[in-house]
């Protein structure tokens, strides 16, 4: 198969000697892969490899495009069918390498065998003109060829594809539509896509917001908690003036039955009484206190305001507050 190519491996090696694009002459090391892969690419031919020789020629050409090398890589591509991608590489190797009169004889036998073969691949691409039907208005349908998108301005025009099996799928928002089809050498074919509703376009749900946290109102009006000091402020004065003076009156009684602070056996009840009395009232007075400076509190800290509308109270559910009194004892009774 080396030989249909029509290329010795001396003549290529020649070419690259003298390749000569001073903007971008290759190096030494360049030229050597170059001439590397060639030769191994050769010998993959000779054992029937025509892919992995493509692979070799491609890379040799990559490094030195020259005709000597696109033009090897353009006869294993139409030898595979490839007759889009063979045309392909013969034009970008004329448009890198434009013909000089200083061209050493390989490049011009190259460039004129490039010729010949572009000439003959011209006849045998095949054409593909696709159409589409039930299209909606407005909608401009998304289309491919074998998985490659074609551009949307190609719909209804000849498009150039390598003969061989394809799958044709054009796609709207609403609509799909697929077609497959073979294409021999130099066969031109239309081919009518119709599309299929999907439904309709789903719509994404909308974002939930992050709730966004409300500053709360402080309110400095009386709350449970002032209305609970107020009572226990109140009930502790009432307590305690209450026991206060009833330990008060017992001590004119015990005068004189305690000279110099010793009481007889008779005063001893009347004592202790009064003594009791004495610390039910101080304890009143600052269970007194507490509850006031509890009340003074609340409403300088003020609590958090209610958006709803107060609920009526229902008949003594206001806080109460009871003081009970017995004998050399005293008690506070409420609730709130």
């Amino acid at each position: 198969m080396g030989s249909r190519l029509g290329w010795s491996g001396a003549a290529i090696v020649a070419s690259m000697l003298v390749t000569a694009v001073a903007s971008a002459e290759p190096s030494a090391a360049d030229r050597e892969t170059a001439r590397t892969l060639m030769d191994q690419g050769h010998v993959l031919l000779e054992k029937g490899d025509v892919k992995e020789a493509l692979k070799h020629f491609q890379a040799a050409d990559e490094i030195m495009h020259v005709p000597t090398t696109a033009v090897p890589v353009a006869k294993l591509q139409a030898s595979l069918g490839l007759l889009v991608e063979a045309r392909d590489t013969l034009a970008s190797s004329m448009r890198r390498t434009p013909e000089k009169a200083t061209d050493p004889q390989p490049f011009k036998d190259a460039r004129a065998e490039g010729e010949r073969l572009d000439a003959s691949l011209a006849g045998r691409v095949p054409g593909l003109t696709i159409t589409v039907k039930g299209v909606g208005d407005g909608e401009k349908p998304a289309l491919a060829i074998d998985g490659l998108d074609m551009p949307a301005a190609a719909l209804g025009l000849p498009r150039a594809v390598d003969p061989g099996h394809h799958v044709v799928v054009a796609k709207t928002a609403t609509a799909e539509g697929r077609q497959e089809l073979d294409l021999r050498e130099g066969e031109q074919k239309a081919v009518e896509i119709t599309f299929v509703s999907t439904g309709a376009p789903a719509i994404p749900p909308p974002r939930a917001m992050p709730d966004t946290p409300t500053a709360s109102a402080t309110s400095h009006s009386p709350g449970l908690v002032t209305w609970v000091g107020v009572g226990l402020a109140g009930a502790g004065v009432i307590a305690g003036s209450v026991t206060g003076l009833m330990a008060i009156s017992k001590t004119p009684g015990l005068t004189g039955e305690c000279a110099n602070h010793i009481c007889g056996p008779t005063a001893h009840s009347d004592l202790d009484s009064a003594n009791t009395l004495a610390t039910v009232s101080n304890v009143a007075f600052a269970v007194a206190g507490v509850g006031a400076a509890v009340a003074v509190i609340s409403l300088l800290v003020g609590h958090e305001a209610s958006t709803e509308p107060p609920a009526e109270s229902p008949a003594g559910s206001a806080p109460t507050a009871h003081l009970w009194v017995g004998l050399g004892a005293a008690g506070l009774r409420g609730s709130f």
